[in-house]
């Protein structure tokens, strides 16, 4: 009998539902057969149901994190809604996105990425509450939602309490890393008659709004409503206007004020819209990072300026000693044949490699350690490489010495801001420049307004500076290369007259700058 019921099970998985009931209805196996027959059948239909259970299960979580996919996420949120306006109930959408997961991915690998995904998904299944839906929508964008709840303020609690586990460092390839992430929280009470797809959206501009803010977190306001809407016009216009030729480029003055000579320019991009004039890189830059634009823009900044550095190359024969500096965006950076194209823009334009200067911000080169060797490609071209806006992110000095390859700093203007005035900010400028010091690093100083700051600067042994005190970024047509070029001191107006060191009122809305503005 042992016998008979082994072979039946063995036996199962080879036969459909419609033999079993062949065997069962021949009677041929008697009561025995039978038996065995209604095992059979149990079995079986038990293994149908699995595969209905495995195949529903599929199409309503996502096959890398386990979480509830997207059609899932709106299923249930529908149902929440209707729910919570019977019950009295608050109803909240968190929409999560990892900060600068695209330099882990592209970085580290695509596994390592994705490694990276489950393990988010696990600290956020551990981090809410049994009642709480986690979905993932797609790439790094993962939504929540809080059920169930009596007052808005427990979904606000819920965004912190996630914040505060992503401080926990995440351990990749061997390394620790802290990936930090941007919540944008929608609040849905009793009555509310947004759609499910209304409030996920609402719940993606506040996240837009607390990226921008750096604030962590950010509660979606109506303004917001207008801001989501005007950041997606924004995003269409913006790849019509590279094509139309209406990203320009300016250019800032960087002056030595040892002796009083134009040093170099750093190249800035700008929007020339035809309806609203300029429009600053702090407003478009951020969605061209979002909509994967940077690459493009970067080599379009690259292209111009090395162009027009060759033109005045060209007008005036001191003009070769003059730097032209270019930021690199994150997503060129990533691009193994970065160099190549250096290589070529420098040979299609003519100029010698010494005049370029690439400079990076800290915060981009700091998170692509592993890929320094792009940037030794660009050194071994004979490219000065610069590191922009030092200070203002996670830089330690174990980090600066692997920046073997970089020959300048720029001090960020936040501490020339107040430099005068606080002892810890004049601290940091001069551990800078004693570090700069010792490993024989060129430094610029950014933001200088007040003729104040030049001297304290040049009594640290700070000479070149960049800032609105000289000038704001202008045209190339404001540029005379005679008088520019040729000249002992640049004569910009904003110098004042006989190009002496006068301070000027510095527009507020122009005062602060972004990565390639």
């Amino acid at each position: 009998m042992a016998v008979l019921w082994a072979g039946g099970l063995n036996f199962v998985w080879e036969l459909s539902s419609a033999q079993i009931v062949h065997v069962l209805t021949t009677g041929a196996m008697g009561a025995v057969g039978a038996s065995i027959g209604s095992l059979l059948l149990a079995v079986a239909a038990r293994t149908a149901q699995n595969r209905f259970d495995e195949a529903e299960h599929r199409a309503k979580h996502d096959p890398l994190t386990g979480l509830l996919n997207r059609s899932e996420l709106f299923r249930q949120l529908d149902e929440s809604l209707i729910e919570a306006t019977a019950n009295d109930l608050v109803l909240g959408v968190l929409f999560l996105d990892l900060d600068r997961f695209k330099a882990i991915n592209d970085s580290l690998g695509h596994e390592a990425g994705d490694e990276l995904l489950m393990i988010v998904a696990d600290r956020l299944r551990s981090t809410v509450r049994s009642t709480d839906v986690v979905a993932r929508l797609g790439g790094d964008e993962f939504v929540i939602l809080c059920r169930g709840l009596l007052h808005g303020d427990s979904v606000v609690a819920t965004a912190r309490q996630i914040l505060k586990r992503f401080r926990e460092p995440i351990s990749l390839n061997g390394k620790e890393h802290i990936v930090s992430t941007s919540i944008g929280v929608a609040i849905a009470k009793a009555g509310d008659n947004r759609e499910p797809d209304a409030l996920v959206s609402d719940a993606d501009a506040a996240m837009y709004r607390a990226k921008e803010t750096k604030t962590g977190y950010a509660v979606f306001d109506e303004a917001q409503r207008q801001q989501a809407r005007d950041r997606l016009d924004i995003e269409q216009a913006l790849s019509k206007a590279i094509d139309r030729k209406e990203i320009v480029v300016h250019y800032q003055p960087i002056v030595d004020t040892l002796n009083r000579q134009l040093y170099g320019f750093e190249a800035l991009v700008r929007w020339e819209h035809p309806e609203r004039g300029i429009i600053l890189p702090g407003e478009f830059l951020p969605i061209a990072a979002e909509a994967g634009m940077m690459a493009r823009l970067g080599e379009l900044v690259l292209r111009e300026a090395c162009a027009q550095a060759a033109v005045w190359n060209h007008l005036s024969p001191m003009a070769s000693r003059v730097r032209m500096g270019v930021n690199l965006a994150e997503q060129q950076l990533v691009d193994s044949k970065l160099a190549i194209q250096v290589a070529e823009v420098l040979d299609w334009s003519g100029i010698d490699p010494s005049q370029l200067v690439l400079e990076i911000t800290e915060d981009v080169i700091v998170d692509h350690l592993d890929g320094l060797t792009v940037l030794r490609d660009l050194r071994d071209l004979g490219v000065a490489l610069a590191i922009d806006d030092f200070g203002t992110g996670q830089s330690s000095l174990s980090y600066v010495k692997q920046f073997d390859m970089v020959s300048t700093i720029k001090i960020d203007k936040a501490f020339v801001d107040e430099m005068h005035s606080a002892n810890v900010d004049r601290a940091i400028v001069e551990a800078v420049v004693a570090m700069a010091s010792a490993l024989d690093l060129s430094i610029v100083a950014e933001g200088v307004e007040h003729f104040e700051q030049v001297e304290e600067l040049q009594g640290l042994g700070v000479n070149l500076v960049q800032g609105y005190l000289f000038s704001p970024p202008i045209s190339a047509d404001s540029v005379d290369p005679l008088q520019w070029f040729m000249a002992a001191t640049p004569k910009p107006r904003a110098l004042g007259e006989a190009g002496s060191l006068r301070p000027r009122p510095v527009p507020t809305e122009l005062k602060h700058s972004t990565q390639l503005g």
